[in-house]
């Protein structure tokens, strides 16, 4: 059986076993502490390697092959990659718990805790993204952030508090009867989630194979379907402003012209906040990383390469 090009760490996050993959730089002689990695390696484009680690944040119902095409791009960087709890190969929350979108930024911490990092390079999209800003705006570790289609959580206003609590409390009812979808084949699930995402199949592939498992009538998602509720709670829009004034260190924000931000003018709005922000806009979708993979590695070389 041939090796995977990874090592796998299973780790407790917020009392959650999680799995983090560790990818290795590939240039010889570079030592395993991040503080000592050579700061003259060698990177794609020949720009020079970062001697921080790099963790790679996936979004919603996503896993950590999300970012599958991006990997090769960095084979000199030391590169780190999870599954959010309930996500991929990590296990489920406990039942009767509930996922709630600001308990991410507990994971990040714990995960960076056990590293023992100082600094850390964060790469967010979606979902992982969001937790990124929220956690770069509380933590001094982040050295610089990437964020692929993110641009900041979900918020609500004050007059739709009392909607979203009782959404949350119908959907997590409803949920509990609810059954789970079977495919026939890795393929059927390779197809749906392909057709769901707008994407090609081979793009989907890689995210579907670590996202699904095996039951006694075929395969079925991995992702524990309690994820699917939404958060009882969210920050307001003006409790968020603040926290993404504090964010000082170096930001790039790559947007996809056909994504789900581009037309925002809530998140559009949001860019003032932010001290240091690049901005490169590419053509595709929401997964523009899956899409155009050596176009985004290159706006993130350029970025990571300047001091």
């Amino acid at each position: 059986m041939k090796s995977e090009p990874f090592q796998t760490h299973k780790v407790s996050l917020c009392g959650v076993n999680c799995y983090i993959e560790e990818r290795r730089p590939k240039k010889q002689g570079l030592s395993k502490s991040s503080s000592e990695l050579s700061d003259q390696a060698d990177i794609p484009n020949d720009s020079r390697a970062t001697r921080t680690p790099i963790l790679f944040l996936h979004g919603w119902l996503d896993n950590s092959e999300s970012f599958h095409f991006l990997y090769e791009h960095f084979s000199n960087h030391w590169i780190y990659s999870l599954d959010f709890p309930g996500h991929g190969r990590s296990d489920h929350l406990p039942e009767g718990m509930a996922y709630h979108f600001l308990d991410l930024v507990y994971v990040i911490q714990d995960a960076i805790k056990h590293f023992n990092w100082d600094k850390v390079i964060i790469v967010g999209h979606s979902m992982g993204g969001a937790a990124a800003t929220l956690f770069s705006s509380l933590s001094d570790q982040v050295e610089k952030l990437i964020l692929i289609e993110a641009l900041g959580p979900l918020t609500v206003s004050p007059n739709q508090t009392l909607e979203l609590m009782q959404r949350s409390i119908k959907q997590r009812s409803s949920q509990q009867n609810k059954q789970r979808r079977i495919f026939d084949s890795i393929e059927q699930a390779v197809i749906a989630r392909a057709e769901h995402s707008e994407l090609a199949p081979e793009l989907v592939r890689p995210m579907v194979e670590r996202g699904i498992e095996a039951v006694e009538q075929g395969v079925r998602w991995s992702s524990d379907p309690r994820l699917r509720i939404s958060s009882i709670n969210r920050l307001t829009e003006t409790q968020l402003e603040p926290l993404m004034s504090q964010i000082l260190q170096p930001v790039l924000l790559i947007e996809a012209k056909q994504g789900l931000f581009s037309q925002n003018a809530l998140i559009q709005a949001r860019k003032s906040h932010f001290k240091q922000l690049e901005i490169v806009e590419l053509d595709g979708g929401h997964h523009v990383h899956l899409e155009h993979p050596q176009r985004v590695a290159s706006a993130m070389i350029q970025f990571l390469s300047t001091e």
